[in-house]
């Protein structure tokens, strides 16, 4: 019995630090966040941090988040974290989104916005994933 008991400490101590070993060696993906904070996402603004815990639950994953009236919200953090902008006012412009350092630094780049709108294409935003909320 005592020789089953030391094999199974053995066995659990070698799994556990192969899985310490494996969490820690594992790459840290980058996601850029940029929120349209424009008129036309009023109907749908209350989803907007319900989209963002769903895409902060990612994993092994650093967020920056941005908006488009407000600019940086906050650099490379572990959560998604929608602050200063209660009410999205202004115009929809995603031009320049692309050119911050996060984006450039980002492996995934995320763009959270309503239904498309032809005062606002997002076609120039080529590697981006473009999720669009509806009312």
């Amino acid at each position: 019995m005592k020789p089953l008991l030391i094999w199974l400490a053995v066995v659990a101590v070698v799994f556990g630090a192969y899985a310490l070993i494996t969490s820690a060696l594992r790459d840290t993906t980058q996601v850029f966040v940029v929120v349209d904070s424009s008129f036309q996402m009023r109907p749908v603004w209350r989803d907007v941090q319900l989209e963002l815990d769903r895409i902060d639950n990612e994993q092994h994953a650093e967020f920056a988040l941005a908006a488009t009236e407000q600019g940086p919200i906050h650099s490379w953090e572990p959560e998604l974290t929608l602050v200063g902008v209660d009410i999205p006012f202004g115009v929809c412009d995603f031009s320049g989104i692309a050119d911050s350092s996060e984006a450039k630094e980002a492996d995934e780049r995320i763009l959270i916005t309503t239904l498309p709108n032809e005062d606002c294409p997002t076609d120039t935003l080529v590697d981006w994933e473009i999720i669009e909320l509806s009312p």
